[in-house]
């Protein structure tokens, strides 16, 4: 099975042993573009947790402690990246696939699951993909 992570797929393995374990099996694959989004997004407005108490929480890393996960996370997966000529003839079909926006995105790394010619694409956002990659799952 050969497993392409989205970055909401990286966060939840930061706040689940369970999904980390996925890595245990199979091959993985990233875009570099998930470090670098993952890293804004747990070192600034972090993600919601529940406590064991049962309160809503929040959960931000240090810059220290997201580069040392990052790290972790990283030596578990390849990178693939798409070539220039790759990118803009992605582009070139976004007005057709409706992305526009922030949704290029979540397009790209659609584009980049599939250059890896992945199995499955693993994200919280199943929804973000709709109409662009036909392989998502929820982690």
């Amino acid at each position: 099975m050969r497993t392409y992570w989205d970055t909401s797929a990286a966060i939840n393995a930061a706040l689940s042993p369970e999904v980390f374990r996925r890595l245990d099996s199979g091959e993985h694959v990233g875009s570099l573009h998930l470090l670098a989004e993952f890293f804004a997004t747990m070192t600034g407005r972090g993600v919601e947790i529940t406590d064991e108490a049962g309160n809503a929480d929040r959960m931000v890393f240090t810059q220290n402690e997201c580069a040392a996960w990052l790290r972790q996370f990283a030596g578990r997966l390849e990178f693939e990246e798409l070539t220039e000529d790759e990118a803009l003839d992605g582009l070139d079909k976004a007005q057709s696939l409706g992305v526009q926006g922030a949704r290029v995105y979540d397009y790209w790394h659609a584009l980049v699951s599939n250059k890896a010619k992945s199995n499955e694409l693993i994200t919280r956002n199943t929804r973000h993909f709709e109409g662009l990659a036909g392989n998502v799952v929820w982690p």
